[in-house]
């Protein structure tokens, strides 16, 4: 039992340590910089992945001043 205890309290005290990195000042900026545009668009591209794309480059728009 003391050693299901020690194991417990070990993974408790594991869990309750969180990393303490600061969050980024604008997230919308991180996206931009790790994302462009995407034109990878065929006329075999199925519906739901174009509507993946338009999704992906609606959001560049608002956010990053993407041109369509």
């Amino acid at each position: 039992m003391g050693k299901a205890a020690l194991i417990l309290l070990a993974f408790l005290a594991g869990c309750a340590m969180r990393s303490e990195e600061p969050s980024p000042a604008d997230p919308r900026q991180i996206w931009c910089d790790f994302n462009s545009p995407r034109r990878d668009a065929t006329p075999d591209t199925p519906r739901a992945e174009l509507d993946e794309i338009n999704t992906h480059n609606a959001k560049g728009v608002a956010w990053c001043g993407w041109e369509p």
